[in-house]
Parts: structure tokens; sequence; C-alpha cells
């Protein structure tokens, strides 16, 4: 099925100036602030590069093998440095910090779409440990560092430039990008003119009611697979564009696998049975934990996993043997009282799985908009 490499061959040489803003160029704007620009693109915003030269830069050092998050990241680097609408594309402002003091993982980047406006990416989740900490935090704080950066991150971009603003991102980045634009004033959020979250999770109900959020609900374009997990994960409260993917379950977090057909993404009318699965789960499995409790839980899980000292979800993976001493010897040295949370939480959670397994229905939701263009003039 078409992807979006299929929409950079068919639609690649026509520039937004010709061919307005679309989801799919939201899409692949938003992935681009995965890949490891260190080095090449400035945290400057006034030290621009374009994305041909930051692609040529890119590939042509040696010690970049193996450091892309995705395979697929690479194809889209290559495809959009070749691209007529991407290429020339000026980049500034990457920004990326891993810092676990903070327990806090962001990256960002600026692309300047011309006319005015420009697009600001948040990264979603990378590879490390500190940055999956973060994820599992927001279920027991807010706001977690990242959220705080990132809003941080808009108004200084809205302090150097004139002109208009889209926010993006995808999984965790989209997440970023709703908080940022809710909580950065009002004046800011008069220059956004759409946000994008890409399957990314909502917040807890005092976020959705604050005064920033209401100021920017309206421009929030939610677009999720019809399987999705973690765009259900927290409360939401805005529409969501149910997209259709050609992966399966978890998988289906993939932007690649979302299939597009000429220049809009392919839409559908409910979500799975299996994503109203892992949402009402997940819900009923957090709210019978007060904060305490999941603070607890969430420090617990990864004292086990800093315990094998390594950085990065695949370097567990890779050591997995080497590393199931010292998980053990850790489990053996936590209290009681965090041993047994752990155990219980494992419990409930299963029980929670139990108690909605048997009542699996699909969640219809009305697209909004199915393809929405956005003009940069």
């Amino acid at each position: 099925m078409p992807n979006i490499f299929d929409y950079l061959n068919w639609r690649g040489d026509l520039t937004i100036e010709k061919d307005g803003f679309n989801d799919v160029d939201a899409v692949i704007l938003s992935r681009l602030s995965y890949l490891p620009f260190d080095n090449i693109v400035k945290e400057s915003l006034d030290e621009t590069i374009t994305i041909k030269e930051a692609a040529n830069l890119y590939f042509s050092c040696e010690q970049n093998s193996g450091r892309e998050l995705w395979k697929g990241d690479l194809d889209l680097l290559r495809a959009v440095s070749k691209s007529g609408r991407f290429s020339q594309m000026k980049l500034c402002g990457f920004c990326n910090m891993v810092v676990d003091r903070l327990e806090m993982q962001f990256a960002a980047l600026v692309f300047d779409m011309g006319n005015s406006t420009r697009f600001i990416s948040f990264r979603g989740t990378d590879n490390t440990v500190t940055g999956w900490q973060e994820d599992f935090n927001m279920y027991c704080m807010s706001p977690v560092p990242s959220q705080i950066k990132a809003a941080d991150y808009l108004k200084k971009a809205s302090q150097h430039f004139d002109g208009s603003f889209i926010l993006g991102g995808h999984s965790k980045g989209g997440n970023l990008a709703i908080f940022a634009g809710a909580f950065c004033g009002s004046k800011i959020q008069e220059r956004i003119k759409q946000i994008y979250n890409l399957d990314g999770p909502g917040f807890e109900k005092k976020v959705w009611d604050s005064e920033g959020m209401l100021g920017v609900r309206n421009k929030i374009r939610t677009l999720v697979p019809q399987s999705s997990i973690f765009g259900m994960m927290f409360e939401h409260q805005e529409d969501f564009v149910i997209i259709k993917s050609n992966q399966r379950g978890f998988f289906q977090h993939d932007i690649y696998s979302w299939e597009v057909e000429n220049n809009r993404l392919v839409t559908l009318h409910s979500l799975t049975s299996t994503s109203a699965f892992f949402e009402h789960t997940f819900s009923e499995f957090v709210t019978q934990m007060n904060i305490r409790d999941r603070r607890e839980l969430v420090e617990g899980i990864f004292t086990l996993l800093k315990s094998t000292e390594d950085k990065t979800f695949n370097e567990i993976v890779a050591h997995l043997s080497k590393d199931a001493m010292p998980i053990l010897r850790s489990i053996k040295s936590m209290n009681s009282k965090t041993r047994l949370l752990l155990i219980s939480s494992l419990m409930r959670f299963i029980k929670c799985a139990m108690n909605n397994f048997s009542d699996l229905k699909p969640i219809s939701k009305i697209n909004p908009n199915d393809n929405k263009e956005i003009t940069t003039t």
C-alpha cells in the first residue's frame, strides 16, 4: 500500500507554495526530528542549513552509521534531500538533551517553510532508558521536564522569529507540541496555525481544563492509527482523525505504515476493539492507584532497569543474559514494600486486562476535515 515515500515520489517536485501544506507533510517533518543531527544542525536559531546540506553531511560521516532510531528514518532523509518540496527548507535550533538526574529526554528542530511560517518538530521518545522513564513519569507527575522545556523552546523561537508557527510531533512529541502551544502565552498562541499530535498520549483532566489549553484546543489535529495504543493513553478531549495502517497492534505506531492516497492520509471511521481494550485497561489500572503508589511503581521498575548500567533498551536486549543477575540482585535488595507493590501492580494489571477482554468493541469517531490543507501565505 502507498505510504509517505510514494507521496514523495509523486508530489515531491511541487513546493509548498505551489501545493499547500497538508497532513502528510506534517507527518514527514514531525519524523525528521528523530534523526541524530548533533554537530550538523546548530542549536542556534541564527545558523541555518538546508535539508539537502544536512543530509549530505550526515551520510558523509561513517560515525553516523547505526545511530538512527528506525531504519526508515535514513530512507526518509535520503528521500526528502532529493525532493524539490523539502530539500531547500532551512533547519536550525536543533536541541537534543538527555538529562538523567532530571529524568528528561527532549529534542526539537525548526523548519523554515517560507512565507514567514515555521514548523517546530518535537521528537518523541528515543531509545534511552531515561526517555522511557519520563514517559512513565507522566502517570505520576505533571508537568514532566520535557513538557516545560517544549514550552520554553517555543517561547524562544517566537522571540527570535516573526510570522506564524505550525507545531508537530510523533508519539511523546505530539504531547509536547500540544503542551508547548497551550502554555506559551496568549500572544504566541495567536501566531500558531495548527498543532499536530501524531499518535501521542493525552493529558490529565486538569491540563485539559486549563486556560492555556482552551486557547489552542480548536487548533489541535490529532492523528491516530486504527489500533492506536500509545495515542489512547491518558485523557483526550480533542477530536481525532483515524488513519489506516498496514501493520498490526503496536507496530501501527510506526508512521511508515500509515497509508497515503495522493496527497492525503487514508482515513477510517473507527478504532479497532484492540485499541479500545488497551485504552480501557490502562485507564482502569491507573485510576485504581494513588499518585504516591504510581510514583513508587515507576521508580521501582526503573531501579531494576538502571541496575544493568545500560543506557538504552537496545543495550538491555543485547545484554539480556548478562543483565539478568544485576536485576535479580536489585529485586532482592529492594525493601519489602516496593517489592510487594511491583508484584501486586502486575497482578492488578492482569486483572484489569481480563475485565476488559470480554467487552471488546470498536470506538467510532467522526473524522473532522479528513484532508486538511494549511496555507502558508
